[in-house]
């Protein structure tokens, strides 16, 4: 379960909590650069996949 304090360290939203005064910029960098690399956690997908599209689409069928 995530707790307030880890939504503060949200990559996508680090920035407007330091501005907002809720986070210092040091902090923030020091909390980062401190977390594992998870790279190697990753599922890679693909939406390339055409086996559910229809085999003949034409515009005259509406």
């Amino acid at each position: 379960m995530s707790t307030k304090n880890e939504f503060l360290f949200d990559k996508r939203i680090i920035q407007r909590n330091v501005d907002k005064g809720l986070l210092d910029a040091k902090t923030a960098d020091k909390t980062l650069a401190s977390l594992p690399d998870r790279a190697d956690n990753v599922a890679i997908s693909s939406y390339d996949d055409d086996d559910d599209a229809p085999d003949d689409i034409s515009d005259d069928e509406e």
